[in-house]
């Protein structure tokens, strides 16, 4: 299926990427920027996308929408696509592109579905279009192979079958590997800073565990730019693996350890902001800070 038009709601980190890429593949890419933070209308602006103003506009025009998001905003978002779905009249297709567990996307599907339009499960693994190794988008259900026209050599597509849930069923476990483990990490160096053992610690991470610590160098200074959105990620990947009859008490802390992030003073920052100089050290400290005024406030 040729998608001669197509629009993307969110234009964040992500989301701008996938549209540029898409837009260079000749395909006419749209966006609805009403209300929205001036952070989006230049992302939107760098990757040269059209805006159209308001969702109802954007849907009347389009063939395809994808969906890339905070998971925590996915399910309202399918419902006001539905609802100007309905009230429009057209049914494009629908993919939802977001970390959320496969029951999550289900109830998606079911919204979409109910207005009358075709729904897509996917969920894109990897850095956004653009860097060295290409974004991979998954995608499941029966209808999935219609996308096989939006690859692009920065952007592959794989399709999972005709199951709904099995693309974002693969994001979740690959989140709770890479996003569980920056968790891990954190928790870790924090609980070092609180008994007062981080020099050590670092010390012997360095003789031992140099990889690792190569690893936390590389990731723990800059988390807090994105600590807020991954908190509801850690919530899905709990869910998914309590659906599998696992425990969803790893990642349930993995989301504690992101909202305590969130909370630092180093959240202000955005992925464009974010002060690459950071040291290590540096970054813990002001996590322990926010650790401690957490701790202040329930003793209040």
């Amino acid at each position: 299926m040729d998608f001669s038009t197509i629009g993307i709601v969110s234009m964040g980190d992500m989301g701008h990427a996938i549209a540029r890429t898409l837009r260079e593949g000749g395909h006419r890419v749209l966006a609805a920027l009403d209300g929205r933070s001036e952070r989006t209308y230049a992302l939107a602006t760098k990757a040269d996308i059209e805006d159209v103003g308001s969702l109802n506009t954007m849907i009347s025009q389009v063939d395809l929408i994808l969906s890339i998001m905070p998971p925590v905003a996915a399910p309202e978002f399918a419902k006001s696509a539905a609802l100007e779905m309905r009230n429009s009249g057209t049914t494009p297709v629908f993919i939802d592109c977001n970390a959320v567990a496969p029951r999550t996307v289900q109830h998606i599907a079911e919204t979409i579905m109910q207005s009358g339009g075709t729904f897509i499960d996917g969920s894109i693994i990897g850095a956004p279009p653009g860097r060295r190794t290409p974004t991979r988008l998954y995608v499941s259900g029966p209808d999935a192979e219609v996308l096989a026209s939006l690859a692009r050599p920065d952007l592959e597509i794989r399709p999972l079958g005709s199951e709904i849930g099995t693309a974002s069923g693969i994001k979740m476990f690959y989140a709770a590997l890479t996003k569980g483990t920056m968790s891990l990490d954190t928790l870790v160096l924090l609980g070092a800073q609180q008994m007062g053992l981080s020099v050590p610690l670092i010390r012997e991470f360095s003789e031992s565990q140099p990889h690792a610590l190569e690893r936390m160098r590389g990731s723990v200074p800059w988390l807090a730019a994105d600590a807020e959105r991954w908190v509801g990620e850690m919530e899905e990947i709990a869910k998914t693996f309590a659906d599998a009859g696992l425990t969803d008490q790893m990642h349930l802390g993995a989301a504690n350890i992101f909202q305590l992030l969130a909370n630092s003073t180093l959240a202000t920052e955005t992925r464009e902001t974010a002060d690459r100089t950071r040291e290590l050290d540096e970054a813990i400290k002001a996590f322990a800070a926010s650790l401690s005024a957490s701790s202040r406030d329930a003793a209040d």
